[in-house]
């Protein structure tokens, strides 16, 4: 993480992202290039007395850190460095999600290969051979 920045949004919303870049155009106006962006949510728990926070994707379905987005300043009603130790959970979070990914992957490969194995021992699989027209 280059720079990791917790922005609150005009929605109510605050993130956790890696800013990357500022980007401005003509017709659009300022926007901040991020990545790695999550919502912080709160939560409390009033019988034990304490409160703590997880992070969620900020957009539905991005959960990969490298990918890249495009957010409007004008979303931004403030911005600031967060404290050392959100950033150090929040670069926990994404090493843990890196590590669940190629653990995950690992496991799709061996799967496939397992698939393919059994189907080649499979003597009820009629193999046909490619017909070109």
């Amino acid at each position: 993480m280059t720079d990791v920045k917790q922005m609150k949004l005009l929605s109510g919303e605050e993130i956790l992202c890696d800013l990357v870049d500022v980007q401005w155009s003509e017709d659009d106006g300022e926007a901040f290039i991020i990545r790695a962006a999550y919502i912080l949510v709160s939560q409390e728990d009033f019988e034990q007395g304490f409160r703590y926070y997880t992070f969620r994707p900020f957009m539905m379905n991005i959960y990969d850190p490298s990918h890249v987005l495009l957010l409007n300043s004008a979303a931004v009603i403030c911005m600031t460095n967060p404290n050392a130790t959100v950033v150090e959970q929040y670069i926990n979070y994404i090493e843990t999600y890196r590590k669940e990914q190629r653990e995950k992957e690992s496991q799709d490969e061996d799967f496939l290969e397992k698939m393919a194995a059994e189907d080649e021992k499979n003597d009820r699989i009629v193999k046909f051979k490619p017909k070109l027209h």
